[in-house]
Parts: C-alpha cells; structure tokens; sequence
C-alpha cells in the first residue's frame, strides 16, 4: 500500500516520532496521544503510527482531525476562501486505506468543532476497556495554513502537552510562525530545529 503526501520532510517527522516513542518510553509514560489536523490521504498518520509503535513501551492511540466533504474557507492569510480536492472520494479511499488500523480515530470535522467537541478529552475503546485521554505527545500540525487558525490549535494543544511533547509544523513559512512560537514558549516549548517545509517545537519546561 503506497500512501501519497501533498508535503515535503517526512523524514523529519519520522526521525521525530521515533525519538519521541523513546523518550516517552524511558520516562515510563504507559499511553501515549498523538494527534494529526489535516489528515488528506493520510501519509502523515501513517508515519506517525509506523515510527511510534516499534518504538514505544505503553499503549499508543492516534487521532486525526480532517472534514473532508470539499468544505469552503480560505486556506491561507489574505487569501479569499476556495475549495480545495479534499471530498469524499479522498475520503473513500482513506477509509480503505486506514481500515482496521488499531487505535485510530479520524474524527471527520473541522479544527474548530474538535476543539468545542473534544474539550474534555477524546475516547477510545480498545481491549474491553475505555479510554479518555487529553494528554497529547506529538501534534502534526497540517490543516488550515491561516495564522489566526495554526495559533488557535497551538494554545489548544499546548494546553494538553504532555513534558517532552513535540509539535511538527508543516509549511512553516506561508503563515506567521513567530507569533505561534512564542504562544507555545508561554506554555513550556522551545524552538528545536526547522527546514524548508517544517518547523518543530518542544515542550521542555
């Protein structure tokens, strides 16, 4: 099963799921969350997952946060809203792709009704047990491309990092970086490392 990315540097985000499976294990954390918004045909999840679970002593759960349904809103800062390829079709084929996946959950909404939704925490049923978690160890950060939009999920998910949580922003440079950094040193993170297409913080106080 081959899975496209619409990205660049998904070996950053793989080198950093592993190394933060690791670390979460050497602290003996025993369920790790991690999160993904904007999900398409899924390569980002994958990774996550792939990297994560060989590497990782304690239960790890995934969800990503993605509406599909060809949903209108502007994508980037001053730009008018559009709709982009992101319908049901994509989302036929995910679900195909995604089937049977052990502790994933794609919650099919936009970023905002997440936030309002899943306040408390997310759900999972796994192994005759129920799990509410709303601790979160790696975020991917790939939807909206708005500045006003990447700072709203920022403090959302900063307020739920776990110490040692990682955060990897995908396309760094179309919004305004500085300002979602310096929201997230307010909760305990520090600028890692960058490249061209992504930009990584940790939670490190």
């Amino acid at each position: 099963m081959t899975i496209e990315g619409d990205s660049k540097q998904y070996d950053l985000l793989s080198a950093w799921a592993e190394r933060t499976a690791k670390e979460f294990s050497k602290n003996k954390e025993t369920i790790m969350l991690t999160a993904e918004i904007g999900v398409r045909k899924g390569l980002g999840s994958k990774l996550i997952m792939n990297y994560i679970r060989p590497n990782y002593s304690g239960l790890h759960f995934h969800i990503g946060i993605d509406p599909y349904g060809d949903m209108i809103y502007p994508h980037y800062d001053n730009t008018k809203p559009i709709k982009m390829d992101y319908g049901e079709k994509m989302y036929a084929e995910f679900q195909k792709d995604f089937a049977g996946e052990p502790r994933f959950n794609l919650l099919k909404m936009p970023d905002d009704v997440f936030f309002e939704k899943y306040y408390y925490g997310v759900e999972f049923y796994y192994d005759a047990k129920q799990y509410v978690l709303n601790r979160y160890g790696l975020v991917h950060f790939d939807g909206p491309h708005k500045t006003s939009d990447v700072l709203t999920e920022t403090i959302f998910f900063a307020r739920r990092a776990a110490p040692g949580a990682v955060f990897i922003y995908d396309d760094w440079q179309k919004y305004n970086m500085a300002i979602c950094r310096d929201a997230a040193k307010e909760f305990g993170f520090e600028f890692i490392t960058n490249g061209d297409r992504k930009t990584i913080l940790q939670k490190t106080k």
